[in-house]
């Protein structure tokens, strides 16, 4: 067996076994409860993570020409496929109604993940079955509004921790996503989908600049 077939097979299991090495140090820090902040301190640790994660995948992505051309090869349909599990962002509102969660968190959070999650499998399904393809433009905006809702919704959880300026008078704050378990929501899962929306648009860019109409 060349050297060059051995990498070829070994390419399918890399991004898994990343995937599963980030999620264990996560872990570990989260039951250490590494992320929990001190009382009206913003969640420095936790928004550390994700720019170190994030600057990571660039860092990668920009010098490693066997990781750029995986990332640039991944099967866009599965990227925006995983989007469907946005749905689970309706337990916040959940979370609001047994007063663990501020409305304006749990809405707005809830509402924008459950509208990308629902748009995700429409897109997919057309993805998939049309023939004629997908214009760009479409795939762009989904993916746009997909980022533009982590963004409301993180900044909203900020905001709305113990006397951060959208605390409620109540004593109800979105203290609790930064214990654990649920901290991975924001330290891995937020993290894992913004980095397949931002491999979107590096395909976008790069695979499919010339396009117009998108085939699968």
């Amino acid at each position: 067996m060349t050297t060059s077939s051995m990498k070829h097979e070994t390419q399918p299991y890399l991004l898994p076994v990343i995937l599963a090495a980030w999620f264990l140090v996560i872990l570990g820090l989260s039951i250490n409860q590494f992320f929990i902040p001190e009382r009206g301190i913003p969640p420095f640790n936790l928004l550390t993570t994700g720019v170190i994660s994030i600057s990571t995948f660039f860092l990668a992505y920009w010098k490693i020409s066997q990781f750029r051309a995986y990332i640039l090869n991944l099967d866009m349909r599965l990227l925006v496929m995983l989007h469907s599990w946005r749905t689970l962002g309706l337990g916040f509102i959940f979370l609001y109604y047994v007063e663990e969660l501020p409305a304006l968190f749990a809405y707005l959070a809830g509402l924008g993940d459950a509208i990308v999650a629902v748009t995700a499998v429409f897109l997919a399904y057309r993805m998939f079955t049309k023939k004629n393809g997908i214009t760009k433009k479409l795939i762009q905006r989904w993916n746009t509004f997909g980022i533009i809702d982590f963004i409301i919704a993180v900044s909203i959880g900020v905001l709305t921790q113990t006397d951060a300026i959208f605390y409620n008078s109540s004593g109800i704050d979105s203290d609790l996503m930064t214990q654990f378990p649920f901290v991975l929501i924001p330290s891995f899962l937020v993290q894992l989908f913004t980095l397949t929306h931002i491999i979107i648009y590096l395909q976008l860019t790069n695979k499919y600049s010339n396009q117009s109409t998108i085939r699968f």
